[in-house]
């Protein structure tokens, strides 16, 4: 069997460049002609988790969108625009803020909720999970992540963008229902397994590094990957970035000997700082014993100065360990607190840190060391 082919293009910015470089990347496989047929029906996913600028680098950049769509309709695609966000936002506020509703309307694309378009119920590996039926029905999915440090999976790119076909609640629920990372991200693997053939092309011009996916510093990486095996691209991305597989759990089985043919070349000498929070540390320490040393091994939210007091945080807590006092401050339950990162992923106002307890940043030292 062949080895899958990730290609890279430079890209310093959003601006003139764009398209030559979208173009210069898509060249390396063969076109878009080698991506999809004329007459096939395409949902393109970008990541809309939340209703932040593109400047906040939070959502896929809605000038890619707008590219990799022209691209598609030119090699005679039907195509489709959906993601379903984090289940505290509203999703019509996603789609302006983020600016892509914006960029469909201006090419005359459908952008989909896949919250109302029903849903395919899933069973495998021991998961159940509901896939929007436009995503379904798709002949192929082209699925556009933004590089971003993630405090639960260390990173987010094209596998764990594949979450947003999860419509509505459920994807908090399956938070509660999987915490500890390892079974989180085989669930991510599982999803992925069953979707429609899938082509991803990250956007990787401005990244998010440190308290990520929503609540860390842009970073300018100045390059777009892409690739019809996600898990090649992600671990392309890591080695890109100079950042050990090992640490994002979806991939760690792959980490060793997975290899992969390139073409391109992402800028030399980046340099990409993860989350501090460490949720991802807690699959160093096996599930029996967590259970039992769960008052000395945690990662916590933190709420700092920052935070306004808009309850967010509290709708989106599947584990309803987060409640609202008088005067606006969220409260903590913390052994009802399961890690998820969810109150730090619809954060609005950058004021949720997920901070280690000291075992575990304990922990997170011998790793580094070995």
């Amino acid at each position: 069997m062949k080895p899958p082919i990730v290609a890279f293009a430079a890209c310093p910015d959003y601006g003139a460049g764009l398209a030559p470089a979208l173009d210069g990347l898509l060249g390396h496989l063969g076109g878009w002609e080698a991506v999809v047929r004329p007459g096939q029906k395409v949902l393109v996913k970008p990541n809309l988790l939340a209703d932040a600028p593109p400047s906040h680098a939070v959502t896929t950049h809605p000038e890619l969108v707008r590219h990799v769509v022209r691209g598609l309709r030119r090699a005679g695609a039907t195509v489709q625009v959906g993601d379903s966000p984090a289940s505290a936002m509203s999703l019509e506020r996603v789609w302006q803020v983020s600016g892509v509703a914006e960029v469909c309307a201006a090419e005359g694309v459908p952008l989909l909720s896949f919250e109302k378009g029903g849903t395919r119920q899933v069973s495998r590996d021991g998961y159940v999970f509901a896939i929007a039926g436009a995503v379904m029905d798709a002949d192929l999915i082209v699925n556009l992540p933004k590089v971003k440090s993630h405090g639960l999976t260390t990173l987010t790119a094209a596998v764990k963008n594949f979450y947003g076909v999860l419509p509505g609640y459920q994807k908090t629920q399956l938070h509660q229902a999987y915490p500890k990372p390892d079974r989180f991200c085989r669930l991510l693997r599982t999803l992925h397994a069953v979707l429609p053939r899938s082509f991803s092309v990250a956007d990787a011009v401005v990244g998010m590094e440190g308290e990520g996916p929503a609540n860390g510093r842009p970073v300018n990486l100045g390059f777009l990957a892409a690739s019809e095996d996600a898990v090649a691209l992600d671990l392309a991305i890591c080695r890109a970035l100079g950042l050990d597989p090992r640490r994002v759990p979806y991939l760690a089985d792959r980490a060793e000997g997975a290899a992969c043919e390139t073409r391109g070349a992402p800028p030399a000498g980046l340099r990409f700082r993860a989350a501090a929070g460490g949720a991802h540390l807690l699959r160093l320490v096996p599930e029996p014993l967590l259970r039992l040393a769960s008052p000395l091994v945690w990662v916590r939210p933190l709420f700092d100065a920052r935070c306004t007091g808009c309850g967010r945080c509290a709708a989106a807590c599947p584990a309803r360990a987060l409640r609202i006092e008088p005067g606006g401050r969220p409260r903590l339950t913390p052994r009802l607190c399961i890690a998820c990162c969810c109150c730090h992923e619809v954060c609005p106002a950058n004021g949720v840190r997920m901070r280690r307890s000291p075992l575990l940043r304990l922990l997170g030292v011998f790793r580094d060391l070995r």
